[in-house]
């Protein structure tokens, strides 16, 4: 097709792997892969990664639930207390 590419830019949300770099390989050692070069291509992005984007793959996850001050948007709030009434 001849039709353009639409980019969007959106803000994201990015977790830093070193935080759990070593449950994240451990865990990789669980699953059963299919096809078995998902393992290989997995395990190289967490050993190689610093950070990793969280918010864009929203089609497979759920939404992450962030809610922003009106007076302050760059302001987000975002606790264990909003989170637990969200889940419950």
């Amino acid at each position: 097709t001849k039709k353009p590419t639409i980019f969007r830019a959106t803000q994201q949300w990015f977790a830093s792997v070193e935080g759990f770099r070593p449950q994240a390989l451990d865990a990789i050692d669980t699953v059963q892969w299919m096809p078995a070069a998902g393992e290989k291509r997995i395990r190289s992005m967490t050993e190689g990664r610093s950070d990793w984007c969280i918010s864009r793959q929203r089609i497979w996850g759920v939404p992450i639930p962030v809610f922003y001050k009106k007076d302050n948007p760059s302001e987000t709030l975002m606790d264990e207390e909003s989170m637990r009434h969200i889940i419950s």
